[in-house]
């Protein structure tokens, strides 16, 4: 075991502050690395390739408590992590300077040369010389998405415009991928979903030059068969990846409800209910992980077997690991892993 706490970086406070702990397995050492592709988007086509699962994992530098990330490669044994991508959280990192002293991205650096990194980068509030310095730190990878929020004065109103400049400043030498919406753009509200519209809008991105697509969260899996047949049938061909969150308790449950405005089905949020009614307590969180565990494994199975080209699974982890690890167990019970 490598237990690493990452060095402080010289800046003002809080971020000198910044100290996460990552444990690495013995594999993992520098020594011992090997990285031949660290650009996700190239990375998952290979992957997709071997038509084995593989899966990667998003974390949060520090945790929704505000606690740097505890992380430790070796849970995840035997089966690593493709990749890991880092969440960009827009408005405490939005005026960090100089950008290399932003939480998510000192993360992103320690971690790049013992395993692919996905640094996230969002409009909100972005400059084109913030952009600059971004692209400067040389990640090979970036997940450019819109954000939640939007700012008047930014300089990106759209994610497209970010692709185009950052493959005019760095050419083919990053990978750019991007958000897919199997329910469509949930988090926007404004009125109802147009599948075809937003189908528009991702196929300017990928044409720009976008390389892979990870879907963000959807309850069912037939509107992700159907959201990645579509894309196929408007000539989108870049790998999808599966985006996928395992809720340890109901309080996560509703506060992404709450700020991804993806809804549950009718029938599961039903029987979620009557799981909680039955164990007596609507904070059992043992019952509720469970409930998304086997949801979770419903949901990869069914997507294996419709056969559409999609073998990899991105966690959305929120920092809480041990409802994805139940996942990988079970799966690895299963054979499939």
């Amino acid at each position: 075991m490598h237990w690493i706490p990452i060095p402080n970086v010289n800046s003002d406070p809080p971020f000198a502050k910044y100290q996460p702990c990552v444990t690495f397995t013995d594999d993992q050492t520098i020594e011992k690395q090997n990285l031949e592709e660290q650009r996700v988007g190239p990375l998952v086509v290979k992957k997709t390739a071997e038509r084995k699962f593989f899966y990667g994992i998003e974390i949060m530098a520090p945790s929704p408590s505000g606690q740097p990330v505890v992380l430790d490669f070796n849970n995840f044994l035997p089966v690593l992590p493709s990749f890991v991508s880092l969440v960009w959280l827009g408005r405490r990192y939005w005026n960090v300077e100089p950008v290399k002293n932003v939480e998510s991205l000192q993360l992103a650096q320690f971690l790049a040369p013992r395993i692919p990194v996905l640094p996230h980068l969002t409009a909100y509030r972005l400059s084109k010389k913030r952009l600059d310095d971004f692209l400067n730190l040389d990640f090979k990878s970036c997940l450019a998405i819109r954000g939640d929020m939007v700012h008047p004065g930014q300089d990106f109103q759209i994610t497209q415009p970010i692709i185009e400049l950052s493959h005019y400043k760095r050419g083919q030498n990053i990978s750019i991928c991007v958000a897919g919406y199997p329910q469509g753009y949930t988090s926007l509200g404004g009125g109802p979903h147009e599948g075809r519209k937003d189908m528009l809008y991702l196929k300017k991105k990928v044409d720009a030059g976008a390389d892979c697509i990870f879907t963000q969260l959807c309850y069912q899996p037939e509107p992700i068969v159907r959201f990645v047949k579509a894309c196929r049938e408007a000539g989108i061909q870049v790998p999808i990846m599966v985006g996928l969150m395992v809720h340890d308790s109901m309080r996560s449950f509703e506060a992404i409800q709450d700020l991804s405005g993806v809804r549950m089905p009718e029938d599961m949020r039903e029987e979620l209910e009557e799981l909680r009614e039955t164990r007596g307590s609507c904070t059992d969180s043992e019952a509720v992980s469970q409930f998304f565990v086997n949801h979770a494994i419903k949901t990869i199975c069914h997507l294996l077997d419709a056969d559409i080209g999609c073998w990899g699974f991105q966690f959305y982890t929120m920092n809480s690991f041990p409802p994805v690890l139940a996942v990988l167990r079970e799966l690895r019970n299963m054979g499939i892993i």
